[in-house]
């Protein structure tokens, strides 16, 4: 699934390297906890799995793509069509409704559009499905996101990363906010959701209590020789 080989990226103007990573493996379908600080690199690592920045050299393999050899606008196609993210903040259009913001992503992705399809399903039922399956009341669909509580929120994220089917999700501390049993409950709909197709996740976030409900545990600090000798 993914597959990092000797990378290195320092921004510009940097005389330091801020990640300087030698190997990095993930399988298909693996649920991986990527602990670490805050300032560690964790969200320079996953703009660079995601495609948003390119690394200064080495190779970051996913789908067996290497995204370094990719132009900006084909990474951007790659990370539409295979990548579901839920971000921290969840960066949802507050003037949408829940259904809206889940199904947007698709209008950049022919694949996932057409999945969708393959299902027998319109976008909006899928996006009404998979809002359901995460838990939130059908009663609230229709409102915009503006209205709805963080933990709804979050599930409109979520929903909306799933949508199409990626094969690779990505969660960047997206249970900061909540108190342990609602990021417990949320990691498990994300699990649970996953293996309806086999989807990878690759989970961020600086608290390490939560690695215990994933496949695999990984330290930036272990794999990230910059943070070795900082």
């Amino acid at each position: 699934m993914l597959e990092i080989n000797d990378l290195i990226f320092r921004w510009p103007g940097q005389t330091d390297a801020t990640l300087n990573i030698p190997k990095l493996e993930v399988a298909a379908g693996e649920r991986v906890f990527l602990h670490g600080p805050s300032g560690s690199g964790k969200s320079t690592l996953l703009g660079l799995l995601s495609g948003v920045n390119k690394p200064e050299s080495g190779s970051i393999r996913l789908l067996d793509k290497d995204l370094a050899q990719l132009s900006d606008a084909a990474r951007d196609k790659f990370r539409a069509d295979h990548i579901g993210t839920i971000f921290q903040n969840f960066n949802l259009l507050p003037y949408l409704s829940p259904i809206e913001n889940v199904t947007l992503g698709c209008h950049f992705s022919r694949s996932r559009t057409e999945r969708v399809k393959v299902s027998g399903k319109t976008l909006t039922q899928q996006g009404e499905q998979l809002l359901q399956q995460l838990g939130l009341d059908p009663s609230i669909m229709a409102r915009s996101v503006a209205q709805l509580s963080i933990g709804q929120q979050q599930r409109v994220a979520a929903a909306r990363a799933f949508i199409g089917q990626p094969e690779l999700i990505i969660a960047d501390e997206p249970t900061s906010a909540l108190d342990a049993d609602n990021r417990n409950a949320f990691i498990e709909l994300l699990f649970k959701e996953a293996s309806q197709y086999g989807a990878t996740i690759l989970f961020v976030s600086h608290d390490s209590s939560l690695a215990a409900m994933f496949d695999k545990y990984l330290s930036l600090s272990d794999i990230n020789e910059v943070a070795q000798c900082s």
